[in-house]
């Protein structure tokens, strides 16, 4: 009776954790849909902050991050950021994302000088505190990143840019399959709980 008890917890629990967790990946959908915007949409800025991603994936270049930097350089080119700011740190194959980003731009036409370098951030929450000081008295800054990561990337501006306001630019589509986008999309539900716990 005892064990039958048990096994019934047991599926009582997976079933309210399925639960949890198909509402928290349908929460993040609606977030993210509310970032997705075209260029000629998105608000003017003085200043873009473009978040980093793994600059190589399976040994090749990873069309995620220069999804992340296309959607900073046609800010750039669109008149809605005078500069972009690239965060991210040193990836464990040895390549810098931030570097890698910049190169990007560069040979996109952004001109180096208007390029500047965040390139020590291992986390969401180092790219928003790290990225802080190279914003200056700039107010309006763009946030530049996949569409289901801005959500938190703003949450955590509101409270460590103090008297800026963070608006979001969706990254487009990078070509991720289906079971890549779920783990993506698990991975920053369990970043929100660390999140909300370290950073209230």
């Amino acid at each position: 009776m005892a064990k039958r008890r048990m096994r019934r917890a047991v599926c009582v629990a997976a079933g309210c954790g399925l639960l949890l967790w198909a509402a928290g990946i349908l929460a993040l959908d609606a977030l993210a849909q509310r970032a997705a915007q075209p260029v000629h949409g998105a608000p003017t800025a003085g200043t873009a902050v473009v978040l980093g991603n793994a600059v190589n994936r399976h040994g090749r270049p990873n069309p995620c991050l220069r999804s992340r930097v296309e959607a900073g350089v046609a800010l750039y080119h669109a008149g809605k950021a005078r500069r972009l700011i690239m965060s991210g740190g040193t990836d464990g194959d040895g390549s810098n994302e931030a570097e890698a980003m910049r190169d990007m731009a560069a040979a996109a036409g952004v001109p180096r000088r208007d390029i500047a370098v965040e390139n020590r951030s291992e986390s969401t929450y180092e790219n928003i505190a790290f990225s802080r000081v190279l914003l200056g008295t700039e107010k309006h800054i763009a946030i530049v990143s996949d569409d289901f990561h801005l959500p938190r990337a703003q949450w955590l501006a509101r409270r460590h840019w103090p008297g800026k306001k963070a608006q979001l630019y969706a990254a487009p589509d990078c070509g991720d399959s289906a079971p890549n986008r779920l783990r993506k999309r698990t991975r920053e539900l369990l970043a929100w709980v660390k999140t909300a716990a370290l950073h209230r």
